[in-house]
């Protein structure tokens, strides 16, 4: 069956089409900021005409990455929206948990709630703890609120109730009083969107789906009405933040869950790239237009986290953003991407990012109206990346309109432009590398013992100069390293990740009560799973839960063992996963009790896999020379230039040199000696 996949980033949009026969065949267009939709139809038209006789278009299946709600956030560019809660809580978004990122700011500030204070409605009702209904829902108060939101012409609503969790019984009759009254409203359930403990971070998780979901049902309509128009009759399959496909019906009702989907797909390719490249744990580096991403990949699996932080008031501050309690493969990102602008501090010293330049104007040497220079003009200048073969040829630059730019910036800075250049190129260099050490040092690792996987638009221009800071001794530039995120589509499976919070203590076992609720998220995950396309029988699950000790205000995330174990073998397991992982995080473990606080399941189908592109014929692989700057060798020197797809395999050449594919430039310096492997990867070894 043919895949046609696109990844819609900041700058460009990515496309892969595995088509009938399984060849590969990779596309790029610039996006289009306003209507991301508009670049995803020209893609996919231009592929589809292209290649018409080697697929058959009833049968061909779109899978999608997107930033759509991402940018939504970050921007604040979503819809108006309406929060309901248990009636005396209307300031749960602003008092938030009361936690502090910096203990000795007295001016701490955090990003302005999605919902105004105005928009915080208060429902009467009141379920305990327990589950004992205290105060009865009174539905005039309801009533009276859907009115409220319908004569502001709020289209969408977060409701939030107090242990909704585990008792939704009141916010589904909220719902369905809000849909009775105002049966055009939106209504994102937190019950639905993210049944577990802690009311901020659920309510935080629920009104970041509320405020981003009719853009996201639209931006889904749109496409499949686009796409049946050229006989594309199936249901697009979106990536999501923990590396699974979903159909476009469930993507459109729990957007939130979509929020890291671009680089999602990156960790899962990368992940397969290092697999196949021999490696079982490797650093997946991508860099694209707007920003990098850092993940670390151990033992040829991503590491999937059950919370994650966006929008930071004060970057990279844990705490100063908007939790979101969703399913989400660990990196760290950071705003240096090929669009980076770079310009003169306060200070009088050189800064790069985050302010980037985007698709629209884009870098200075696009010509499309930017005039400030970027981290892409510095490495056109520095000779990293060609005039005449940027995204193979289509898309002309320009080096003249690159170097006005700079001159700017270098008269400001009293340098010469070439030192300017080489600057900004550094220096994203160096915050790259900082943050992979950090990210790597976190999670216990040592970035020198890990070879790393780059990739993106600008990652392979980057990688040699990180690898050499970091002490990292080989790097795998894959084959399509500039759409490896659209490639990640095409291996994912189709996988759904679900949770709900049910507190047991081990001392206190349900085993009973553990098989409903694993036997109902079952069901849920084969439900969503098998609308995919995916047969039943061949769905898999995986359980794991999260745990702490009675008293402790965190969990982590354990393996849950075979439950058809006896019971007395079942918790012996289940402990001794929790100590040893307990005391690889503490250094120590604690006498005290046990108890589960949620319980998590990822039901998925199978992976799929992918083949090199087929333009594999062997002929001179050499494409020139152009004067090329390095730093080791202090001066810019003739430096040849290759085509990746034309080098015979295994045999191995001495840097420095320059590796181009259509859609990503490899920058080898003096101290690296690379091959192609027989997976067609480019792997490059740093003496």
């Amino acid at each position: 069956m043919a895949k046609l996949a696109f990844d819609t980033g900041g700058t460009f949009t990515d496309f892969a089409l595995l088509d009938d026969t399984g060849a590969l065949h990779l596309h790029k267009v610039l996006s289009t900021p306003k209507n991301p939709a508009e670049a995803v139809v020209q893609g996919v038209s231009e592929l589809l005409e292209q290649f018409s006789g080697a697929i058959t278009i009833e049968d061909l299946q779109v899978l999608g990455a997107t930033t759509v709600v991402t940018n939504a956030v970050l921007e604040r560019k979503g819809v108006e929206t309406g929060f309901v809660t248990t009636d005396g809580f209307q300031d749960m978004l602003r008092i938030r948990n009361e936690g502090r990122y910096d203990l000795y700011d007295l001016n701490i500030k955090y990003p302005d709630p999605l919902v105004t204070r105005a928009n915080s409605y208060g429902a009467a009702e009141r379920i305990a703890a327990d589950g004992s209904v205290m105060t009865e829902l009174k539905e005039e108060t309801v009533r009276e609120i859907a009115g409220r939101l319908k004569e502001k012409g709020i289209r969408s609503v977060a409701v939030c109730l107090l242990h909704a969790y585990k008792y939704p019984q009141h916010e589904q009759r909220v719902a369905a009083l809000l849909r009775e009254e105002y049966p055009d409203i939106f209504v994102s359930l937190s019950s639905d969107v993210c049944p577990e403990m802690r009311e901020f971070d659920r309510a935080s998780t629920t009104v970041v789906n509320a405020y981003t979901r009719p853009q996201m049902a639209g931006h889904v309509a749109h496409l499949q009405r686009e796409f049946a128009k050229k006989g594309i009759d199936r249901q697009v399959l979106w990536m999501t933040s923990s590396g699974g496909l979903v159909p476009s019906r469930r993507a459109a009702e729990l957007p939130v869950r979509l929020i890291e989907s671009g680089p999602a797909a990156g960790a899962v390719a990368a992940a397969e790239f290092g697999r196949i490249a021999g490696e079982g744990s490797v650093l997946s580096f991508d860099m694209g237009g707007t920003t990098a991403k850092l993940c670390l990949i151990p033992n040829g699996e991503p590491t999937v986290g059950t919370d994650l932080e966006v929008a930071h008031y004060q970057r990279f501050r844990k705490g100063s953003g908007f939790p979101l309690k969703i399913q989400s493969i660990q990196m760290i990102e950071i705003g240096a991407g090929g669009g980076s602008i770079a310009a003169k501090n306060p200070l009088g010293l050189l800064d790069v990012g985050p302010r980037s330049a985007g698709a629209l104007p884009g870098p200075a040497a696009y010509q499309r109206g930017g005039t400030e220079p970027t981290v892409t003009d510095a490495d056109i200048l520095l000779g990293y990346m060609g005039t005449e073969s940027f995204v193979g040829g289509s898309f002309k630059v320009s080096k003249d309109a690159a170097r006005e730019a700079m001159t700017k910036l270098a008269v400001s800075l009293d340098v010469s432009i070439d030192r300017c250049a080489w600057g900004i190129h550094d220096l994203v260099n160096e915050s790259m590398s900082k943050a992979a050490a950090m990210h790597a040092t976190d999670l216990g690792v040592d970035p020198r013992s890990l070879p790393m996987v780059a990739f993106g638009g600008a990652g392979p221009v980057h990688a040699y100069g990180i690898a050499r800071k970091l002490g990292i001794k080989r790097v795998i530039c894959p084959t399509g390293a500039g759409v490896t995120s659209a490639i990640g589509l095409l291996i994912a499976p189709v996988a759904v990740d679900l949770s709900a919070s049910h507190p047991m203590a081990v001392d206190a076992w349900d085993v009973d009560g553990m098989n409903r609720l694993l036997d109902d998220l079952s069901a849920q995950g084969a439900e969503v799973v098998s609308a995919a396309g995916v047969a039943k029988e061949t769905i898999t699950n995986r359980y794991t839960v999260d745990m702490r000790h009675v008293g402790q205000g965190h969990e982590i995330t354990v393996a849950l063992p075979d439950r058809s174990l006896p019971k007395e073998e079942f918790l012996k397991q289940l402990l001794e996963n929790f100590y040893k992982l307990y005391r690889e995080l503490f250094g120590r473990t604690v006498a005290a009790s046990v108890e589960v606080i949620t319980w998590r399941l990822r039901a998925s189908g199978e992976k799929d896999q992918v083949t090199r592109p087929n333009e594999t014929q062997v002929s001179d692989a050499r494409k020139g020379s152009r004067q090329v700057y390095f730093q080791e060798l202090g001066n810019y020197t003739e430096t040849a230039v290759y085509d990746h797809y034309k080098l015979p395999v295994q045999q191995e050449i001495k840097g420095p040199a320059i590796v181009e594919q259509r859609e990503s430039t490899a920058v080898v310096g003096p101290s690296g000696v690379f091959h192609v492997d027989a997976n067609g990867n480019l792997v490059i070894n740093i003496l």
